[in-house]
């Protein structure tokens, strides 16, 4: 017969599972027996180092020998296990039945041998019915089966006792260990600063946030989220050697146990501290990024009637916006460019929605073409643009065309500086050509413009370019006292060609294209007139008839209407009637009549005035850094303001009561008097030179109230016979005559008529006699 080591099955009726499970506890007895001894000298040493551990012998030693005696024992406890169970084998079923046979006191082995098979006779059913049956009996047999405990050969291997030395000593160090046993062999798996270092740490937000310090705990359960650029702070008491953090570049200093560092957290992510290799603080930590701050236009630039620049803006940002200016460069040129700060309702303000005015009309850039950007930044530093608005600076008209030639050189010098040196030069020389032709009479004209030339010639730098554009400037100013003859000359002409054109039956398009252009030349005509009466006031005839704005504009507009109605005789008569009324106009600050009191008190204003605006012109200079040194910068021009403030009072008391309407301008202009001097001493001169423009418009005022007031009772009515109201200070003498001017409802009615007209001529099913006296009536229009 033959045995096969491993059985697959046990006979019919055997009950193998009995067997199967004896069989498995059998091997883990034999297992143990094995291996238990092959552990020795590896759980010596393990017991060794728990001992140590619990008697805290590791605690006061340098990390680094007590890193060292970790690796030591490691490497001790792993080369003892290597070399030991290098040979072991797990018992097999064999050794497992043969341990259940000894235990059990079997005979004959019934459960080795169970699974034995006929060496001869195989195949033979008889044979092979009559040897299971055989099996069968001889593992009914077995009643008792028993395992006896393990017993290994350990004191073979440790004959001096040694195990027991350590197990004693691990016994009384728990007992020394007491309730700190956890702790201390915690503190023994790596350097001791992880069992006593503590650990402070808070998160600083940017101070421009506003927002508190947030407190760590050592474990934080859930996100933080903080502000971009928060300031984390790490305190680590009582550690030994320095602690380790997972951020890029950022070291822990410190000596004697105390240690600290700080970073600057820029990324999402979870923060690790560690010391002695454990981790004492561990936190995730979302980062909130700033934002940009945003800057808009609100509506395109515009100039105001005083011919202000006027932005309006809005601008936000997540934590607040801390400065906005407006950058405007020349359009297609290199000039350098006007910073304009634009006013905040208050520091650090999360959403802004302004809107300034800016008198940049004696900058050199005036009427030219423009890029105005808007800028803002937050309190990190960060900026943002406004999409870029090609813009033209409101100007001053110059009529005089001398005076316009100089501001065109002074705006080439500023836009394109030293590339256009050498054209403005050529121009300055050809100007002064023959004085004693074009200049009779005009000597300091020509002197200015010689000295410019000369200035221009040997500038060095920017400075000097700037003083020659001043120049300039003043120079084109002293020209346009008279400037305004050339444009009423061309008014002159123009009125010709439009009348010329009406008699000569002009499509309406080129009519109404005419009449355009003269509107526009008339306003820029009575502009500088009002210009030039505001710089050389003068009392009013009080015979004359006061004109308003709006009676011009109704004028023209009725001569629009009559053209497109087909009177265009009549719209010649009314446009010949309009010119008679410029030819005849006069822009005034006085009043008609009054005593020589009045007179004076009026003289006294208009000095007032005039030394206002070279405190204004001064003002200018100062903050574009070209002040007069002999002016005493800020202070100097504070003072100034603060003695012309008390002229104003003098002049005030010749005014009537205090309620007439000329002295509550007046009083005006002293409240506005008091803000520019506190302005200018603060050095804010683009608000002063707006309070300053204001103080100007109230003394004008003051100047027409009292003006008004003298020619009350006198019964005036403007040249269409209706009862003059606000009057604007334009005065016509010598008009002459009346003419009827149609009103509203009869243009209108007019109109209609004429559309009804025309309607009816395309009519082709009417009678031929009724077409042809529309085509009559037709033609008279």
């Amino acid at each position: 017969m033959t045995r096969y080591s491993q059985p697959t099955e046990f006979p019919a009726g055997s009950k193998p599972d009995r067997f199967a499970r004896r069989i498995a506890a059998a091997r883990l007895v034999v297992a143990w027996e094995r291996i238990w001894p092959l552990l020795w000298p590896a759980t010596g040493i393990a017991g060794l180092a728990v001992a140590v551990a619990l008697f805290d012998v590791l605690a006061p030693m340098p990390w680094p020998l007590h890193a060292l005696l970790l690796a030591a024992i490691v490497t001790a406890i792993a080369l003892a296990l290597y070399f030991n169970l290098q040979h072991f084998t797990w018992p097999n079923w064999d050794d497992g039945a043969r341990r259940l046979e000894r235990d059990s006191g079997l005979a004959h082995r019934p459960v080795s041998e169970g699974h034995d098979v006929l060496a001869a006779g195989s195949g033979d059913p008889v044979a092979e019915e009559l040897w299971r049956a055989h099996l069968l009996l001889r593992l009914r047999s077995v009643r008792r089966m028993r395992l006896r405990l393990p017993h290994s050969d350990l004191a073979k291997r440790d004959p001096r006792g040694l195990r027991f030395v350590v197990l004693a000593l691990v016994a009384f160090g728990a007992i020394i260990a007491g309730s700190d046993w956890n702790r201390r062999l915690q503190a023994a798996l790596g350097p001791d600063a992880a069992s006593i270092a503590t650990i402070d740490a808070w998160i600083d937000p940017p101070t421009y946030t506003g927002e508190a310090p947030i407190y760590l705990a050592k474990d934080g359960p859930y996100t933080l989220h903080v502000p971009q650029g928060s300031v984390l702070n790490l305190r680590v008491h009582g550690a030994d050697h320095p602690p380790s953090v997972t951020l890029d570049d950022v070291r822990f200093d410190g000596r004697d146990g105390e240690y600290a560092a700080t970073a600057t957290l820029k990324d999402t992510g979870h923060v690790h501290v560690r010391a002695g290799g454990h981790t004492i603080g561990s936190w995730k930590i979302a980062i909130i990024p700033d934002r940009k701050p945003t800057i808009a236009f609100v509506g395109r630039p515009s100039a105001t009637d005083r011919q202000a620049l006027k932005l309006s803006y809005k601008a936000s940002d997540d934590y607040g916006v801390v400065s906005a200016k407006a950058i405007i460069r020349p359009h297609g040129r290199n000039g350098a460019p006007i910073i304009l700060d634009l006013q905040l309702p208050e520091r650090s303000a999360k959403a802004v929605s302004e809107t300034i005015y800016r008198d940049l009309t004696e900058h050199p850039y005036a009427g030219l073409p423009v890029d105005i950007t808007l800028e803002a930044e937050d309190a990190a530093g960060q900026t943002a643009s406004s999409n870029t608005v090609t813009f033209r600076l409101p100007q001053r008209v110059f009529t005089d065309p001398l005076a316009r030639a100089l501001i065109e050189q002074r705006q080439a010098l500023a836009s394109i500086g030293e590339p256009a040196r050498a054209r403005v030069l050529r121009t300055l020389d050809a100007l002064t050509l023959a004085p004693q032709d074009f200049y009779e009479g005009h000597m300091p004209v020509y002197l200015a413009l010689r000295d410019a030339f000369h200035a221009l010639k040997y500038a060095d730098g920017r400075a000097d370019f700037e003083r020659v554009e001043d120049l300039l400037w003043q120079t084109a100013v002293a020209l346009e006292q008279g400037g305004l003859l050339t444009m009423a000359e061309q008014l002159r002409r123009m009125q010709q060609a439009i009348t010329q054109m009406l008699a000569q039956g002009a499509p309406q398009e080129d009519i109404d294209a005419m009449l355009q252009r003269y509107a526009e030349l008339m306003q820029q005509y009575l502009t500088a007139m009002a210009q030039n009466g505001a710089q050389n006031p003068s009392a009013s005839d009080p015979n004359a008839k006061v004109l308003g704005e709006q009676d011009l504009a109704t004028l023209l507009k009725a001569i629009e209407q009559l053209t497109q109605n087909g009177d265009r005789a009549r719209a010649a008569q009314l446009l010949a009637f309009l010119q008679q009324l410029l030819e005849n106009t006069r822009v005034t600050t006085g009043g008609a009549g009054g005593t020589a009191a009045d007179n004076e008190a009026l003289r006294g204003l208009g000095e007032l005035m005039g030394k206002q605006r070279m405190l204004l012109d001064k003002t200018f200079r100062q903050s574009q850094g070209r002040g007069d040194p002999k002016d005493g910068g800020p202070k100097g021009l504070s003072q100034q303001q603060g003695q012309l403030h008390s002229d104003l009072n003098g002049v005030a008391k010749q005014f009537g009561g205090k309620n007439s309407p000329a002295r509550q301008s007046l009083d005006e202009a002293g409240k506005l008097m008091d803000q520019a001097q506190q302005a200018i001493g603060m050095g804010d001169f683009p608000r002063a030179t707006t309070l300053q423009k204001d103080v100007l418009d109230a003394l004008r005022k003051g100047a027409e109230s009292m003006a008004g007031s003298r020619g009350q009772g006198q019964g005036k009515s403007d040249p269409f016979g209706r009862a003059v109201g606000n009057a604007t200070g334009a005065t016509g003498a010598g008009t002459g005559g009346n003419l009827n001017i149609p009103d509203a409802s009869t243009l209108k009615r007019a109109h209609d008529i004429l559309e009804e007209l025309r309607r009816r001529a395309g009519q082709q099913g009417r009678p031929k006699e009724e077409l042809d006296y529309i085509d009559r009536l037709l033609k008279q229009f």
